[in-house]
């Protein structure tokens, strides 16, 4: 069995290897760039000044390739200048090209039930203090991993291998776990959950059984979540909890602002417990993805 210390070193390494394929990319960027042929397929291209553009291909030959952005603007391009061409994750609206949500497997800390795909990953915080990693192990597989970093220690380091296993265009489920690791302790939530929609908007719902070691808790927690997207950049979470016995719940809202790759949450979760608690704590996430 492997150690505690090196699982944690494989869950903050995985990212890292798996982006190290792209650094020849960055090497290569003044090779010859493989252009498709002409079509309505929309792709984000990287010009050699570092713009980036959401355009279809209208027309090449073997000194320019004229393109068509989503707003409809005809360019003409030098293929000395095309950096790199990949087929555009998103859709168009209203002229504008939105990318696909890069934090789409988990609401604010939850799982959802998509799946990283092989190769894909994502390094960022929680609340500052709480940073995490997870990578597409395969198409279905993802391991997600962090700790609070509390005086320059990381403890308690907690993993969480999730596996989908329904896919369809508007619906998709993951089982998994989240497992906390102390020194001589193993304590977490076993749990399920369907997401339903598509990554502008769904409603995700799951629910847990806690343990111990090998106890489990009888009665389950269950999880009540949603997305709505409203513009390019700005998503409406909510993810809410009923606690095991219903002697307690968690609510909470907020928006994910987002980039190509990197995203900022905020949030205010509120908590109540055998009718103690109250509003509000507010909660700020980032993370990066890259691979994708």
């Amino acid at each position: 069995m492997p150690s505690i210390n090196s699982l944690r070193a494989l869950v903050f390494i995985a990212p890292v290897l798996v982006a190290s394929p792209l650094l020849p990319d960055a090497i290569r960027a003044q090779a010859a760039v493989d252009i498709p042929d002409p079509g309505e397929t929309v792709y984000e291209i990287q010009l050699g000044d570092g713009s980036v553009l959401f355009a279809s291909i209208a027309e090449l030959d073997e000194e320019q390739v004229v393109l068509v952005t989503v707003s409809g603007v005809r360019l003409e391009v030098d293929r000395s200048q095309l950096r790199e061409i990949a087929p555009a994750r998103g859709r168009v609206q209203g002229g504008e090209f939105w990318s696909e949500d890069p934090g789409g497997t988990r609401l604010f800390f939850t799982a959802t039930g998509r799946s990283l795909a092989q190769g894909e990953s994502y390094i960022g915080t929680y609340v500052v203090v709480l940073p995490f990693a997870a990578v597409g192990v395969t198409d279905r597989v993802t391991l997600a991993g962090g700790a609070p970093v509390l005086f320059g220690e990381f403890e308690p380091f907690y993993l969480a291998p999730k596996v989908q296993v329904v896919r369809t265009p508007t619906a998709q489920a993951s089982v998994g776990t989240l497992v906390f690791l102390f020194d001589d302790e193993m304590v977490g939530v076993a749990y399920g959950v369907g997401t339903f929609g598509n990554t502008d908007r769904a409603l995700s719902a799951g629910l847990g059984y806690f343990y111990s070691g090998d106890e489990l808790v009888n009665e389950p927690a269950f999880m009540l979540g949603g997305e709505t997207r409203v513009s390019r950049r700005i998503k409406l979470i909510s993810e809410n909890y009923v606690l095991p016995d219903r002697v307690g719940y968690v609510l909470s809202g907020g928006v994910r602002i987002m980039g190509d790759r990197f995203s900022t949450e905020v949030a205010v979760f509120g908590a109540w417990a055998d009718g103690d608690g109250g509003c509000c704590l507010p909660i700020v996430n980032f993370s990066y993805a890259f691979g994708r």
